[in-house]
């Protein structure tokens, strides 16, 4: 599996950061969110709108989903065929909410939307679980991997898992209601490898200090960047 970082920012300008994207490949191209600044990371890393085989979405907040209306009209102007889209409940009626607020694009954008629990594209399958967020949010599971979407550290959701893609929004100190900090992240997730993305400011300066810390529990930390690529087995 190749991951490619499109954006591994938040809702605010941390070090000119895309927000929230990525890129999985294995024999389909999978898009993981689409906040602002994804449609311009993906042609920077050499991929294009029209090679997408589905998209995912783990909650509806802009900075994980502001793109997508811009990649569906892409994609309508381009003559791409339908794209499939996975959400958590309620992404059908979040598409038909924007959709009548620009109704020039009506019967125009070609996509279906699924909201399941588990699901395959391509010879990946995912489980999609609910995540503690502050809207209907999810983390994916495949295989070992989990990509943890926007959410505060709970132990049910790193069974199984070994490696993760996950946000770390706060610092040290910090109350993780909605999303993880250091220490929230060392009580519950039970994982050899993470790589931290979605950090806040005073969470990004410390970068240093959180690798520290998680690394004397065990876990091996990565910060990626924009434009990053790691496989994963």
């Amino acid at each position: 599996m190749r991951v490619t970082f499109l954006g591994t920012g938040v809702a605010v300008d941390v070090a000119g950061k895309a927000q929230s994207s990525l890129i999985v490949e294995d024999d389909k191209i999978i898009m993981i969110d689409c906040g602002f600044g994804a449609m311009l990371r993906l042609s920077q890393s050499g991929y294009s709108v029209e090679d997408l085989d589905a998209l995912v979405i783990t909650h509806f907040h802009l900075d994980h989903c502001g793109e997508l209306m811009g990649i569906l009209k892409a994609r309508w102007l381009l003559g791409c065929g339908q794209l499939k889209i996975f959400t958590p409940r309620g992404g059908r009626n979040f598409l038909d909410s924007f959709l009548n607020s620009s109704p020039y694009l009506l019967n125009k954008l070609r996509f279906r939307v699924y909201e399941k629990k588990r699901f395959s594209i391509g010879n990946l399958t995912f489980k999609a679980v609910r995540t503690k967020h502050s809207v209907e949010s999810i983390g994916l599971k495949v295989d070992n991997i989990l990509f943890s979407g926007d959410t505060s550290a709970f132990p049910e959701l790193y069974e199984d898992v070994d490696i993760t893609i996950h946000e770390m929004s706060l610092y040290f100190g910090d109350a993780s209601d909605y999303h993880t900090s250091p220490e929230n992240f060392a009580d519950a997730a039970d994982v050899r490898e993470a790589y931290f993305v979605h950090l806040y400011p005073e969470a990004y300066r410390g970068r240093k200090k959180i690798k520290e810390f998680l690394e004397k529990r065990g876990i091996k930390c990565h910060f990626p960047d924009d434009l990053e690529v790691i496989k994963l087995d």
